[in-house]
């Protein structure tokens, strides 16, 4: 009798448990190459294509600053324009571009900071960069905040 309830103690437990794990979001689609970025004084910028490509949306981490954002991985929406690619978020509630891109050159824009940093495509970061891993991150964060 003991065992019979046991076993049902561990299906219903099963059972009540399931919902959950099938509650998980799917991952979105990602780009298969993170593509990175580096300037001055270990400046790094990160990038990588995030939900389908007409979303024109892209995850973004700036890392080797002094600021609020280093390190923290943020969804962008993009702009494609005749010369450049543009990169931005909200910021206190007004649109903020954070990143523009011209070829393999660019610069980057803080809040809170008057000068814009420049920055040049890097390969070697750019290969070291995994496109899963990154969204993993991206996705850890979000669930932590």
């Amino acid at each position: 009798m003991l065992k019979t309830l046991n076993r049902l103690a561990l299906i219903l437990g099963i059972l009540l448990t399931a919902p959950a794990f099938a509650a998980e979001s799917p991952r979105p689609p990602i780009g298969n190459q993170v593509i990175a970025y580096s300037g001055q004084q270990g400046l790094k910028v990160w990038t990588l294509r995030v939900d389908e490509r007409s979303a024109n949306q892209a995850l973004v981490q700036i890392g080797g600053i002094d600021h609020d954002w280093n390190m923290r991985i943020q969804k962008m929406a993009v702009e494609k324009t005749a010369k450049d690619v543009r990169y931005s978020t909200d910021v206190d509630g007004q649109p903020f571009v954070v990143l523009i891109l011209r070829g393999n050159h660019g610069e980057l824009h803080l809040p809170g900071e008057s000068q814009e940093l420049p920055l040049g495509y890097d390969d070697a970061l750019s290969q070291a960069g995994n496109p899963e891993h990154f969204l993993t991150d991206y996705l850890q964060q979000s669930a932590a905040e």
